[in-house]
């Protein structure tokens, strides 16, 4: 995420002299001492060098220079007062880091932000593909729920917009934040069909072409060059493998 999209963050972690530290490979830790982070770090750092790999492997980039740094908060109140938001996760760019609400029962770990921040050498695309993109390589919605099990039942529920409204950024930004979970398994089911149908390499231009910076046609004109199909075509076909 980049930085206007957090426009209360800040850097109070910096000053705070209580975090303790764990490096990896790719990775340095930090989290509080006898906190659910600290307990967990072993799982964490396997997890996330796993994820690492994978993402890498699928982006097909080199290896950044730096590593990427991780902050673990115990509690909603103590991430918003360090750094200015209590969401479960958000990727600062601009920093390479991430910052983690990591308790008993919120364990955001695994490929989605780490996504955010290696896929930088394909630039920033519209949220229909740069969340589509993580979440793909995730392969399930936040709680283990299938993405297309999801996208049918916000379909029957009509929650969705259609998908080429989302070629304009703020379209994305504007969605309901109580459909969040399936607002994700949406652009996460309709990029795993892109990828699978026409292949990672058109989608790996279609994400570097499009932009935030883009209107909504702009942007629709670099999926019709691309995919040779208007994205309303492309969506009609991905909703009939939906619904058989």
């Amino acid at each position: 995420m980049s930085e206007q999209l957090l426009p209360n963050y800040h850097h109070k972690f910096l000053t705070d002299k209580g975090w303790a530290t764990k490096e990896s490979t790719h990775y340095i830790f930090h989290y509080f001492p006898q906190s659910v982070a600290e307990q967990d770090i072993e799982v964490i750092e396997k997890r996330q060098e796993e994820a690492f790999a994978k993402i890498i492997k699928f982006l097909k980039v080199p290896e950044p220079e730096k590593k990427i740094i991780y902050y673990f908060y115990p509690d909603p109140e103590t991430k918003k007062e360090l750094m200015g938001d209590d969401w479960y996760a958000q990727a600062i760019s601009q920093d390479f880091t991430v910052h983690v609400l990591y308790t008993e029962t919120d364990k955001p770990l695994g490929e989605h932000e780490d996504t955010h921040l290696l896929s930088l050498p394909w630039g920033l695309s519209v949220g229909l593909f740069q969340e589509g993109l993580a979440e793909y390589l995730v392969g399930h919605g936040w709680h283990g729920e299938n993405h297309n099990d999801l996208v049918r039942d916000g379909l029957d529920r009509n929650i969705f917009p259609p998908i080429g409204e989302l070629l304009e950024y703020k379209k994305w930004l504007a969605l309901n934040d109580s459909n969040a979970l399936y607002n994700y398994a949406l652009v996460a089911s309709f990029t795993k069909f892109l990828i699978e149908n026409y292949g990672r390499d058109k989608f790996e231009q279609v994400y570097r072409l499009t932009s935030r910076d883009k209107t909504k046609e702009e942007n629709g004109e670099v999926f019709l060059k691309i995919y040779r199909k208007p994205i309303e075509e492309v969506e009609g076909s991905w909703k009939e493998q939906m619904l058989v």
